[in-house]
């Protein structure tokens, strides 16, 4: 019995990546042994492989470290960034220039 079921018709969403070669051969005749189509079978496994990995899960489930040099960006409706004064703890950050505008009138 296959490890991959035969491929469930759903919507799709386009990815492009290189293989090596032998990868590819291999590929090809796990579809053909399947039936399925190459971008079912890679979705199947890279499920496969998600649902086993525990240490990505963790990190899945770890929320992003965020930290205090991180620069916050705004964009203005004219689609400029610029550059604000610093602020107390000595870091920069990206303000709109139409909030600039509004706090000098």
């Amino acid at each position: 019995m296959p490890l991959i079921e035969k491929e469930d018709r759903r919507e799709q969403e386009s990815l492009r990546i290189r293989l090596q070669p032998a990868v590819a051969e291999q590929l090809k005749s796990y579809c053909q042994f399947v039936d399925s189509s190459e971008q079912h079978v890679v979705n199947a496994a890279l499920q496969r492989l998600f649902a086993a990995d525990k240490e990505f899960r963790d990190f899945l489930e770890t929320p992003p470290v965020v930290t205090p040099t991180e620069i916050v960006a705004t964009t203005s409706s004219a689609g400029k960034r610029t550059k604000s004064k610093r602020q107390d703890d000595g870091e920069s950050t990206l303000a709109s220039s139409a909030e600039s505008n509004t706090s000098a009138a």
